[in-house]
C-alpha cells in the first residue's frame, strides 16, 4: 500500500508554489499544474496537491497543536538534504533544524526541518539503507 496523495492548503498559493518547487524538486518532482486554484508536484509517492483556504481563517499553523505534526520526505543522498536547506535558506524560509546526524534514529540518518509559508513542517532525511521508491 502507497500513500497515493497529499493535500494541503495554503493561505499564500505564489510563496507556496515557489517554496515547494524549492523543496521538492532536489527529491525528484516536477510541477504538474499551477494554477490559483490548485498547484501538483508529480514524482516520486505520494503526489503533492497545494489548494488555497477555503473561508477567512488564514491564520499560520501552529506546530504541536491537533493535526498535522510533519511530513517526511526520503533524499537518495546528504547532499540533497543540503541543497534543500540551501533553497530554503535563500528563499528566506523558515529552517526549523539545520541539516544534522540523528543517531537517535537510526545510525547515519542525517535530516533537516523547515516550515512552508504557512507553517507546516517538512523534513527531508537522507536514511542509509532506506530505498526511495522509484516512481
Amino acid at each position: 500500500m502507497t500513500l497515493h496523495h497529499l493535500s494541503m492548503t495554503t493561505a499564500r498559493m505564489a510563496e507556496s508554489r515557489r517554496f515547494y518547487d524549492a523543496v521538492l524538486c532536489p527529491l525528484g518532482y516536477t510541477p504538474a499544474m499551477a494554477t490559483d486554484r490548485l498547484s501538483m508536484w508529480h514524482g516520486p509517492a505520494p503526489e503533492i496537491l497545494l489548494w488555497p483556504v477555503e473561508g477567512e481563517d488564514c491564520a499560520r499553523h501552529t506546530f504541536g497543536r491537533p493535526g498535522w505534526h510533519h511530513a517526511a520526505f526520503l533524499a537518495d543522498d546528504r547532499d540533497t538534504v543540503q541543497t534543500v536547506h540551501s533553497n530554503v535558506t535563500e528563499g528566506g524560509w523558515t529552517v526549523v533544524h539545520e541539516p544534522r546526524e540523528y543517531p537517535e534514529y537510526a545510525e547515519g540518518y542525517f535530516a533537516v526541518f523547515v516550515e512552508d509559508p504557512d507553517g507546516l513542517r517538512i523534513e527531508v532525511a537522507h536514511i542509509p539503507g532506506e530505498i526511495r521508491d522509484p516512481e
